[in-house]
């Protein structure tokens, strides 16, 4: 496998669609129309949001969203595609984002009251995350219909800033238009 890892293109935003939208719940991602409503977005955030693929020739195996703020860089998606999971693939996209962007990252998981909630936790785990219990924290709904606000769980690699609530105000901002975390 000869992994090539790129910025987002407009020509991957229909493999990005896919695989994003199969792989997050409804409660856990943006409700993209279609591709141009995704490109759209990508222009409004003026470079705040980011993205890469992993791609082997045509192939398309996965990607990881990310926004950079003060201290950290918050992974808000990270999927790789079902068939090219088990392969050293996600691994292989955390270490290009901590070399390429940061090493210190923050990311917002499922409790581990699920089967594939607990295999994720330690995938991230076996890859250097921790879990941040210390804040009770609850993803804002993204505002979509019929979106909810989910429970999840915090976890940070490398040297993240992480006290209280207030410690990831610009993300809650940035990302969930929320203006005030309480």
């Amino acid at each position: 496998m000869a992994v090539v890892f790129e910025k987002l293109r407009m020509e991957d935003y229909p493999n990005f669609l896919s695989l994003y939208n199969s792989t997050f719940p409804h409660d856990q991602r943006r409700l993209y129309e279609d591709e141009k409503h995704l490109d759209n977005y990508i222009k409004m955030k003026g470079g705040k949001f980011n993205a890469f693929s992993a791609v082997d020739g045509d192939l398309y195996l996965g990607f990881l969203s990310y926004w950079t703020f003060e201290g950290y860089t918050y992974i808000e998606h990270f999927a790789v595609a079902p068939e090219q999971r088990g392969k050293n693939l996600g691994r292989l996209m955390l270490e290009h984002l901590f070399k390429e962007v940061s090493p210190n990252v923050l990311l917002e998981t499922e409790p581990g009251d699920t089967p594939e909630a607990q295999k994720r936790i330690e995938f991230y785990e076996k890859n250097g995350f921790r879990k941040r219990l210390e804040i009770n924290y609850t993803q804002p709904s993204y505002g979509g219909k019929g979106q909810v606000a989910v429970p999840m769980v915090l976890m940070t690699h490398g040297d993240v800033n992480l006290h209280n609530i207030d410690s990831i105000k610009d993300m809650l901002r940035e990302v969930y238009n929320v203006n005030n975390p309480e």
